[in-house]
């Protein structure tokens, strides 16, 4: 038996201009290899399979206290012994007396400090009797929490004592263990690999990635990480995506010889969840280099997974493509604006330079001059601001096109279309409240739905010269909705991208008060009462400025920036939070001024002297064309 799983209008997917087959499911008894196919989204999850089973994970096994040890020695071995996850912590304990060491159970968030030199470790009382006092101290840059996503924090401290006692032959040990490890960022990169777990976003297109960290030990990774997607998406992540396992359901994982098995004690409620907990798992799975096999049961029933002989989930192609997590399907074109006209550079191949064709319609007449753009995913559509920086217009890409304004009278200062076809627009009201008569001018679309919060009130609290920004989500790219973004109220966005699955928005803003731009990605929620951008994480804190940003892929934004030592270049950012921003060089002899990304496809940039560069390996870039302002379809 068949099922068309995803036959319905997904306007969230771009258009393949070579054709896409339709997905179809067989929900048959059996067992098979699972395919994946396409290439592996390039970020969190790049070193994921950094396990025993590959030969890459290197034991740690930190000695344990020698004779003689003082209490702030033992506190600091302690310290470093919980970076070790082999044996249960068994470095660890080896520090604790003997009823903390066997019942101990460090089960709550993960505290990070930076390293070893911001502690500090003091002995509160003398040590001449049995016991002693010793305080902990020390700035807490991040917590990795009870669902592996790794949070930063902003300035909170650690403060912890530890109480010590002698044991039989008069060494000191801790008799109270915090419930939590506490590790240096250094420990962290030992200790855990960042990995993604992936569910669907709202309409069930594409899958989103959820970065979380997984301790490594030389136990088997993969019915850890199972049982983790299992059990749902980060508090984070939750509100913004769906998972095709339902609520409450258990896994029993086996891991066997390169096979997991996984058995889900609750049916699937029809051939698409099937497919969706397939999907999941295959593209959460792939990430362990040892795995080559699943087979699924979900409520006593075998499910087989399609795919060819000798396919396995790392080489295997097809029908997960469909859910691709980058979002994206097929061949972008990239675009840019020469002489004020709109144009499309397409290659065939990533080592030849692209070849450029004038975008049909308004677009490419270049009548209404544009201040900034985006197209579509879809690349049915383009939308700019005017140069005046007071009005939002979008036209098609067909011949006769023609500039439909959307949004008016305001100050905008920067937009995105996301997966679902809606386009964000960020408007500057930093003026404050307007007079009633200001509120009468804005002009906004008739046709915005009834109930819709109203088009021109400043933010809550903005006041006469204070920062602020308004977001609009507009259907379509046409109807014009506000979401509620109090994160932003007093800040001015200088630049937005939405993530291409639509869950997720890149926003780089500045405070208004001469502090540099700062990075951050908030989560999107879609309900009843409206549409909500916040819970905004910080990204790219160790750059001293940041001043455009774009998504690469769904777990990886690149930034142009600068650290502080001369120009701006390009970095690659992983969304995890706490793998090492690493850089993408820049153009030789020239600035750069905007950078744009697309998975799998080359970086571009543009320069001051108004020329486009690309680079397919980040060390090497190119000059292509002259031109400026280059941007991906979102």
């Amino acid at each position: 038996m068949t099922s068309d799983l995803h036959h319905r209008a997904r306007p969230s997917r771009p258009r393949v201009r070579a054709g896409l087959a339709v997905l179809a499911l067989a929900a048959l008894s059996g067992c098979a290899t699972v395919p994946s196919g396409g290439p592996v989204v390039e970020g969190a999850g790049g070193d994921t399979g950094a396990t025993a089973s590959d030969g890459r994970y290197v034991r740690q096994l930190p000695p344990g206290p020698q004779p003689g040890i003082t209490p702030e020695g033992l506190v600091r071995g302690f310290l470093k012994g919980m970076g070790s996850f082999e044996e249960n912590h068994g470095a660890a304990r080896e520090y604790l007396a003997a009823r903390p060491s066997a019942e101990w159970n460090p089960n709550g968030p993960v505290l990070v400090y930076e390293d070893a030199d911001e502690l500090t470790i003091d002995r509160l009382t003398g040590d001449e009797g049995d016991t002693a006092r010793v305080r902990l101290l020390s700035t807490r840059m991040a917590t990795i929490d009870g669902s592996g996503q790794y949070l930063p924090a902003d300035g909170e401290l650690i403060d912890v004592t530890f109480d010590l006692v002698r044991n039989d032959d008069g060494e000191w040990r801790i008799s109270n263990p915090p419930d939590q490890l506490i590790l240096s960022r250094s420990d962290v990169d030992l200790a855990y690999r960042p990995l993604n777990l992936y569910f669907f976003n709202r309409d069930r297109s594409t899958l989103v990635p959820d970065p979380v960290f997984l301790p490594v030990s030389s136990d088997r990774s993969a019915p850890r990480l199972v049982k983790m997607l299992v059990d749902g998406p980060t508090s984070w992540l939750r509100p913004a995506v769906e998972s095709a396992f339902p609520d409450g359901a258990n896994a029993d994982v086996a891991y066997d010889s390169g096979t997991v098995t996984v058995e889900i004690d609750t049916p699937a409620d029809g051939a698409e969840e099937r497919f969706g907990m397939g999907a999941q798992l295959v593209w959460t799975l792939r990430q362990l280099p040892e795995v080559e096999e699943l087979i699924l049961r979900v409520g006593g029933e075998e499910i087989e997974i399609p795919g060819e002989e000798g396919e396995n989930l790392l080489t295997g192609g097809g029908d997960w493509e469909s859910v691709n997590p980058s979002g994206v399907t097929g061949n972008l074109r990239a675009y840019f604006v020469r002489d004020g006209q709109m144009w499309a550079l397409e290659s065939d191949a990533l080592d030849s330079l692209p070849q450029e064709a004038r975008v049909q319609g308004a677009a490419g007449l270049g009548d209404v001059p544009l201040e900034r753009h985006a197209v579509s995913l879809d690349e049915d559509q383009v939308a700019g601001i005017s140069a005046e920086d007071d009005a939002v217009v979008v036209a098609g890409t067909g011949q006769d096109s023609e500039y439909a304004t959307v949004l008016s009278g305001g100050e905008y200062t920067a937009l995105s279309w996301d997966g679902y076809g809606n386009l964000w627009v960020a408007e500057d009201v930093s003026e404050g409240a307007a007079s009633d008569e200001e509120d009468e001018e804005q002009a906004v679309e008739e046709d915005t739905e009834r109930g819709d919060p109203p088009a021109s009130p400043s933010p809550s609290g903005a006041e006469s010269g204070d920062p602020g920004t308004r977001l609009w989500m507009l259907r379509g790219g046409t109807d014009p909705v506000e979401v509620s973004a109090p994160e932003l109220a007093d800040v001015v966005v200088t630049q937005l991208r939405m993530s291409r699955d639509g869950t997720r928005a890149a926003v780089i803003s500045e405070d208004g008060r001469g502090g540099a731009p700062e990075l951050a990605v908030g989560r999107v929620v879609h309900s009843r009462g409206g549409v909500q951008l916040g819970d905004a994480l910080p990204l790219a804190t160790e750059l001293d400025e940041v001043s455009d940003v774009s998504w690469r892929g769904g777990d990886q934004l690149v930034v142009l920036g600068r650290d502080g030592r001369g120009a701006d270049q390009g970095y690659l950012v992983s969304l995890d939070g706490s793998t090492e921003t690493t850089s993408a060089g820049a153009p030789p002899g020239t600035d750069m001024v905007a950078v744009t990304a697309a998975p799998g496809l080359p970086l571009l940039s543009s320069v001051e002297d108004d020329h486009i560069w690309m680079t397919n390996d980040r060390i090497t870039w190119q000059r292509v064309i002259d031109g400026t302002n280059p941007v991906y379809p979102g």
